[in-house]
C-alpha cells in the first residue's frame, strides 16, 4: 500500500509561519512517521492537492490569466472575489508575486484529467 503523498522532488524553499490546533499538529506529525518525511512536504503536497484539485480555484486562475494577457486594468473578477496580490505588508501570505507567476503558470500546465 502507498502512501497518498509521494516521496519528495527537491525544490528551493521560502520559510513562513503558521499556526495550527494542536489535534491537527498532532495529526501532521504521525502523517509524516508514517512517510517518512517533514511537516513542510506534507504541507506542500496537500496544498497542491488542494490547488489541483479546487475547480473554482482553477476557474478563477483561467479568469485571472485571460485578464493579464489581455491587458484588463480591472481587478475585480465579476464574481464579487478580488484577485490575490501579495505586497509587504501582506502578514503569512505569498511574499513574491514570482511565486504567485509560478503557480499559476504550472496550474495551466496541468492535464485534464487532474481536474476530475
Amino acid at each position: 500500500m502507498s502512501p497518498y503523498i509521494p516521496q519528495r522532488v527537491r525544490r528551493a524553499k521560502q520559510q513562513i509561519t503558521v499556526k495550527l490546533y494542536q489535534d491537527r499538529l498532532a495529526m501532521l506529525d504521525r502523517y509524516g512517521r508514517f512517510i517518512e518525511d517533514s511537516r513542510d512536504y506534507i504541507i506542500d503536497q496537500a496544498l497542491d492537492l488542494v490547488f489541483k484539485k479546487d475547480k473554482d480555484f482553477l476557474q478563477w486562475l483561467e479568469q485571472q490569466s485571460r485578464t493579464e494577457k489581455g491587458g484588463d486594468e480591472s481587478t475585480s473578477t465579476g464574481n464579487g472575489v478580488e484577485p490575490f496580490h501579495a505586497g509587504a505588508g501582506d502578514s503569512g501570505s505569498i511574499s513574491e508575486t514570482g511565486e504567485i507567476a509560478s503557480l499559476n503558470e504550472a496550474l495551466r500546465r496541468l492535464p485534464g484529467r487532474l481536474l476530475r
